[in-house]
């Protein structure tokens, strides 16, 4: 019989499991509680209570409406897909389901007039979000689909969202967010260090907090723009005040600003638009702490934010041009007399003579430039070139020779039968072809062009120029048809001479001639063949023919960097070297001394190569230093990164004389790239810090260091955080970095000098435990407690004696002054410290030795007894601590012991009769305040005696009261008569 009711009791119990793990399909069916539209779509509930396992399933096209919040737990779960809709009144909190039950690939999730929370678990879901609040909690979550609240919207740390985010404030927090979209905010938004943002961003305030965070895309902020250390923003900005602080936050597009102000090594790569802005002081919306002047390569620039048309253009053309083909010409619209800038805005030429449409700016990003062609069909030798233009411009047109740079009166010659000379852009000393060709135009059509030798050997004289830069000190050199090198100067170690070579070539059926050329430097290299034999057939025949041919570096060269270096200061050369040089060198890695020499500063960028660490999201952010060259050799000034991890330094240059360089399996790199050595980055310090309410205010006559105090064995929260030499946190610094194994370790000194370990010098044998009643010992943080460069440890400080009963054998240490220091050492033996020598900050905090003092007390059994508590210090007496408003101890750490009389049933054990009054005791002004704040012991009803202590606070060790019931207070006599 008992086990049938099992079985039945059993049966039950399965039957109710089941009927609570439902599922609310909302798919066109009926659903308890729910309306549908006639259309047999749209659904409205006027609430919804799943069970605690049930699932809501909406299917895709249908929409539910509930008229009231919606909260749902762990084990439930949401799936939608499709169109589906769930629009809620009120709030809508998905954030406690477990992760594997939310299973939202589309649709939308509505919270008009309340809050949508989300994040909890790591939650991913697909679906657009829109509520008055938006909050995406305390955990990484994962939205693919736009985010949009009338009031503010938070975004968790490592979030990953794929859509466009607006509200009011919208911030997103610290750290490694990435967001694919537009951020809107009407009234502010923050960004948390390590976030990437690639979309636009749109608010009157905008905040990048550093470090590591980088915004790919424009941003506009009609109030103020901050961007902290170690921050990018790869775009274009239009804003109010603007902030880049030290150091090494950039720009890499214009800026339009009311003002701004660059800290040291903040840098706009592109041009400073004052709004206010005048001609004759362009930059005076400027503060230039950087360290770099106006107009350095690496300093800012300033000039007007539209441009109203060119100055005037410029035509680079050769000197003459076959009359057979198009002469290939180079057009430059100029900003200024000087062509310092090129006018970036659209323009449209037509060249004469030929009729030559040419569209400059059509394109981003704007060079300001345009090749095109010249043309005449008929040979003359003074041809005026010129040019129409939308827009018009204000100077004249200005000509100059592409063979050597200089001025020309805007003539060319057009001839029937020319040397034509060009070569592909290349590296300097690598061997590689240019081409001559002997052409004529043809006697039955003057617009084509035919060979002039065919299949023939032919001596040229060969010369070379340097366009740019305007000299050099070694020659082209020129392979005959015999294979053998001929320099185009005296020797192949002096410059190029007037008259040039001699040179045989073979042309071959179409006329023309490829032979090899090698040149060992750098520049813009102009080349001149000429044919003019003095007998043979072809005496009287004069031709020639010019060209230019781009010769660039091979790859740069870093001399060597010591290693480690800290974070945020100029790194230092290996000595004896006092300087980092960056060589250009050619193929045989020989320096090419014309390399800087050019008219206008080549641009090659400093960069970084990540080595380690090598987890997700670690930090890599911009290299801060400058390159100048000269002669070949550039100087790295400056050069840092703000980060912790191994890096190489690189330079890249992207083009040389604006020319590509040679394709490598059809696609075109950089034209010179190099790398320095690997190079350990360490924080530059540690800061020490104890947040959180542990710590209290001193009042006199408690007197502190820092203004607090802690008890000793008191556990208290020790935040270590990693910083760079402009006090950014190091992001790398973290736990996920393999090659962190040493702990940093922390010990504590004298807050006066710093040089006392563990006071006080006696009592001594202080240390640093872990908090707990057992006080394990405590040296040090575990690097994988760092998190982006902070970690957090409960310790307390132990002195080598406290209160006991009966009393210990050690001295009692008085009000002791202690700061706190963090350090490690590296490979090597460079260590990282918090100490104040090296720029570090050290949190100090007073230590005393505390207890707890109940005091002796007796009364009536028919009344409770009050005891007036204090919490003591001891500073050669214990002293009443009033600076101590904050501790307390629950009825349930009060300890009742030695019962004597009516409270024992034997042996001093206690009964129960003799009672704690229920609730929490705090202390005010360090004694528990009368009347009702004491500790009160209630009215037992029958006489006996308790020592009362505390037990609660291992870090407040208490005395004990003894107290008596059944004695009555003698107080004063009043009136008293004896009777007989």
């Amino acid at each position: 019989m008992r086990l049938l009711h099992f079985f039945a009791a059993l049966t039950l119990l399965l039957g109710s499991s089941l009927a609570h793990a439902a599922t609310l399909n909302f798919n066109g069916g009926t659903v308890s509680g729910c309306s549908l539209s006639t259309d047999g779509l749209q659904y409205t509930c006027a609430s919804l209570a799943p069970g605690s396992t049930d699932v809501i399933v909406i299917g895709s096209a249908y929409g539910v409406t509930v008229n009231s919040s919606l909260a749902m737990s762990y084990n439930q779960g949401l799936t939608m897909s499709g169109n589906a809709a769930l629009t809620v009144k009120g709030n809508l909190d998905i954030k406690d389901i477990n992760p594997s039950n939310l299973k939202v690939t589309g649709g939308s999730l509505s919270a008009e007039g309340g809050t949508f929370l989300m994040g909890a678990q790591e939650q991913t879901i697909t679906a657009n979000i829109s509520a008055t609040t938006i909050k995406m909690g305390s955990n990484n979550v994962k939205v693919t689909g736009k985010i949009s609240a009338k009031g503010p919207v938070e975004i968790a740390s490592g979030s990953v969202i794929n859509g466009p985010i607006s509200g009011t404030v919208v911030n997103i927090l610290a750290s490694s967010t990435r967001i694919q979209g537009d951020i809107t905010a009407t009234t502010s938004l923050t960004i948390g260090s390590g976030s990437q943002v690639t979309g636009n961003l749109k608010s009157p305030t905008i905040d990048l907090k550093a470090s590591g965070l980088l915004v790919t895309g424009d941003v506009d902020a009609s109030n103020s723009l901050s961007i902290a250390s170690g921050n990018g923003i790869k775009g274009n900005v239009d804003a109010g005040e603007v902030t880049l602080d030290s150091s090494n936050a950039y720009i890499t597009g214009n800026a339009k600003v009311d003002h701004i102000t660059l800290g040291w090594q903040g840098r706009v790569q592109q041009t400073i638009t004052c709004k206010a802005y005048t001609p004759s002081n362009p930059c005076s919306c400027v503060t230039n702490n950087s360290g770099w002047a106006f107009n350095e390569p690496m300093g800012p620039k300033c000039g007007p934010g539209t441009q109203a048309g060119p100055d005037h253009f410029q035509i680079t053309h050769p000197p003459s041009a076959l009359s057979c083909a198009p002469a290939p010409v180079t057009v430059t619209a100029c900003a200024d007399a000087a062509c310092s800038t090129v006018y970036t805005g659209a323009a449209q030429v037509t060249l004469t003579p030929g009729g030559a449409v040419a569209q400059l700016n059509a394109t981003l990003p704007a060079t300001g430039t345009a090749a095109s062609s010249v043309a005449q069909t008929t040979p003359a030798s003074n041809v005026p070139l010129g040019l129409s233009s939308t827009p018009a411009t204000t100077g004249a047109l200005v000509c100059k020779s592409s063979i050597d740079g200089s001025v020309t009166n805007c003539q060319m010659a057009f001839v029937s039968s020319a040397l034509q000379v060009s070569g592909l852009p290349r590296y300097a000393e690598a061997e590689g072809p240019i081409a001559i060709s002997a052409l004529q135009a043809s006697a039955s059509n003057p617009r084509a062009c035919v060979p002039l030798f065919s299949n023939q050997n032919k001596t040229l004289q060969l010369r070379c120029n340097y366009a740019n830069p305007g000299t050099g000190t070694l020659p082209a050199r020129i392979q005959d048809k015999d294979g053998t090198y001929k320099p185009l100067a005296a020797n192949a170690g002096s410059a190029c001479s007037a008259n040039g070579t001699a040179v045989q070539l073979a042309f071959d059926a179409n006329g023309l001639a490829t032979p090899n050329m090698l040149y060992a430097d750098a520049g813009a290299l102009g080349l001149t063949a000429t044919y003019a034999p003095a007998s043979g057939s072809d005496s009287g025949l004069t031709m020639t023919g010019s060209g230019t041919v781009i010769v660039g570096p091979r790859r740069f060269v870093f001399s060597a960097i010591a290693t480690p270096q800290r974070a945020g200061l100029a790194a230092l050369p290996v000595e004896p070297a006092t300087r980092i040089s960056v060589s250009a060198v050619n193929v045989a890695d020989a320096v090419t001394a014309n390399f800087g020499r050019e008219t206008t500063a080549q641009t090659v960028l400093l960069g970084s190569s990540l080595v380690a660490p090598t987890f997700s999201g670690a930090a890599n952010p911009a290299v801060a230093g400058s390159l100048t060259f000269n002669n070949g050799i550039g100087t790295a000034s400056n050069l840092s990164w703000a980060e912790a991890g191994t890096v190489q330094f690189t330079a890249t240059m992207a083009t040389y004389l604006g020319a590509p360089p040679p394709a490598v399996n059809g696609v075109v790199p950089p034209f010179a790239t190099g790398a320095s050595n690997s190079v350990q980055f360490i924080p530059h310090h540690f800061v020490t810090e104890v947040p959180g309410t542990e710590p209290m205010p001193c009042k006199a006559p408690l007197s502190c260091a820092a203004g607090s105090f802690i008890y000793a064995q008191q556990p208290f929260k020790l935040r270590v955080t990693a910083q760079n030499a402009t006090n950014g946190t190091t992001l790398n610094f973290d736990g996920r970095d393999t090659a962190l194994t040493t702990q940093v370790a922390l010990r504590a000194y004298d807050a006066a000098t710093g040089l006392t370990a563990f006071p006080p010098a006696a009592p001594s044998g202080s240390r640093l435990s872990d908090g707990t009643a057992a006080q394990t010992s405590v040296t040090g943080i575990a690097p994988a407690s760092f998190t982006a460069g902070v970690a957090s440890s409960q310790i307390a400080y132990r002195f080598p004696g406290a209160f006991a009963v009966p009393a210990g054998t050690v001295a009692l240490a008085p009000p002791t002054d202690v700061l706190f220091r963090a350090t490690t050492t590296y490979a090597g033996g460079t260590a990282v410290t918090s100490a104040p020598s090296d720029a570090g900050t050290e949190a100090k905090l007073t230590v005393l030795t505390g207890r707890i003092m109940v005091p002796h007390s007796y009364g009536s059994e028919r009344l409770p007894i009050r005891l007036p508590v204090q919490v003591q210090y001891w500073n050669s007496g214990w002293l009443g601590n009033v600076s101590d408003s904050v501790t307390q101890f629950g009825s349930a750490g009060v300890t009742l012991a030695n019962c004597g009389k009516g409270f024992t049933s034997g042996t001093g054990a206690c009964n129960g009769v003799l009672k704690v009054q229920g609730g929490t005791y705090a202390f005010k002004q360090g004694a528990l305040p009368p009347p009702n704040g004491q500790l009160v012991l209630l009215a037992p009803g029958v006489a006996g005696s308790v020592d009362v202590s505390v037990s609660g606070l291992h870090y407040l060790p208490s005395t004990l009261g003894h107290v008596v019931f059944g004695i009555l207070r003698s107080g004063p006599v009043i009136y008293l008569r004896e009777m007989y």
